[in-house]
């Protein structure tokens, strides 16, 4: 008996949920097999995201001969008997070979379908969670289109979601559904799974509806039940607290997140924006930390990469404060929009003539301003005199002394 994530599989173009820069009117993958005209290519994308269901619908409106593998347990040799066939029947049959975890292959083993691609004997397609441009052989990309799969939205998963829930007749608490949704990050398999694992929960003891008693069940009873409330009280705290300097409480709300099961990709993603907001000039070395940070977070998972977190907040809690570049492109953005007309100066053009006298030839700085003249004596940029911003403003106070900063030439 197929499971409900079989069952759920997407069977025509209609089905498809999400991906609308591939399915959706003028979607490349909606055109080709709309007009049976399909491409060599490599699937891209993180898990559950449907590339291996986009091939049931090719199943169905495309009239190609499919050959469907798995790169973890099958080899080449295998491979190899229908790519001779494929050569063989070129002329009479339209052939598609798909391979599911391409990556699987090295890239000598890749080699192999290079011929057959070169010659046009079948259409070739290759599945990956991985990065194509590390782990497909050179040789094998330029002969491909690598089609990029996007991570499922909350809106997508839901409505997947309500799919799975009207196959089984089992509802789901409010609540219930977004602990799915944040705890499936974008995977609609996990998704369709975690529900199938509910329901069963409910039906076990009687129960129509998945409630916040399943949830207890299936997380055990020592793990509190995060709600969408909860999560965004609780990552306004941790902000606020990293913000304010105080690493224990930071530390302290960062870790009721990830009891509550928060994506850790989630909270790396909000130190690289407090990075910036936050810290900025005051300390440059921030958004390295945190972006290094984001990088671990991807590359170890859970539980490890609470380490990096951990190193990561506490380094930013103690870091000194400056909002001064987040102002000034607040600032910037604000008057661009009120200016869109705006002409560059002459002197900035790209032309012979201009007059533009380039800081090289002058010492290395002209006391002017590169600003249009109606704006020209506008500041955005305001440094503050906080940790390593304060070499900043006393830099921007030697070379504007005693004109209007952002003034007149003189």
């Amino acid at each position: 008996m197929n499971g409900l994530n079989e069952i759920l599989r997407p069977k025509s173009l209609g089905d498809i949920v999400g991906q609308n820069h591939l399915f959706g009117k003028a979607g490349i993958l909606k055109i080709a097999i709309e007009r049976n005209n399909l491409f060599s290519s490599i699937f891209y994308g993180p898990p559950g995201c449907g590339k291996t269901s986009t091939l049931d619908v090719i199943k169905k409106h495309t009239d190609y001969e499919i050959y469907h593998f798995n790169a973890a347990i099958t080899s080449t040799l295998d491979i190899k008997k229908i790519l001779d066939y494929a050569e063989k029947v070129k002329d009479v049959k339209k052939i598609l070979l798909f391979v599911d975890e391409i990556h699987r292959f090295n890239k000598k083993q890749q080699d192999i379908f290079l011929p057959g691609i070169e010659k046009g004997s079948y259409i070739f397609i290759g599945a990956t969670t991985e990065n194509p441009f590390k782990m497909i052989n050179p040789a094998l990309l330029s002969r491909v289109k690598v089609i990029a799969f996007k991570r499922l939205s909350e809106s997508d998963l839901k409505k997947i979601i309500e799919r799975a829930i009207n196959k089984k007749k089992v509802s789901v608490e409010e609540e219930v559904m977004e602990f799915i949704v944040k705890n499936s990050a974008g995977d609609a398999r996990f998704a369709i799974n975690l529900y199938d694992v509910l329901s069963e929960i409910a039906l076990s003891l009687e129960k129509d509806v998945v409630d916040e008693e399943i949830i207890k069940i299936y997380s055990g009873e020592g793990k509190k039940f995060y709600t969408k409330k909860e999560h965004y009280n609780l990552a306004s705290a941790f902000i606020k607290s990293i913000r304010g300097s105080d690493p224990d409480a930071a530390l302290y709300y960062m870790a009721r997140m990830l009891e509550g099961g928060e994506d850790p990709r989630f909270i790396a993603r909000r130190l690289v924006i407090l990075a910036s907001e936050d810290i900025g000039l005051a300390d440059p070395m921030a958004i390295l930390i945190a972006t290094a940070t984001a990088q671990a977070v991807e590359l170890v998972g859970l539980p490890e990469c609470v380490l990096n977190l951990s190193e990561c907040v506490i380094y930013l809690s103690l870091a000194p404060k400056s909002n001064s570049s987040t102002i000034a492109i607040s600032k910037a953005m604000e008057l661009a929009k009120k200016t869109p007309d705006l002409k560059v100066p002459f002197n900035l053009l790209n032309v012979e003539k201009s007059g533009y006298k380039n800081p090289h030839y002058y010492g290395g700085f002209i006391k002017r301003s590169y600003l249009p003249d109606k704006i020209s004596d506008s500041i955005f940029y305001t440094p503050k005199s906080i940790g390593k911003e304060k070499r900043f403003k006393e830099i921007v106070d030697k070379l504007w002394k005693g004109v209007k900063r952002y003034g007149s030439e003189g």
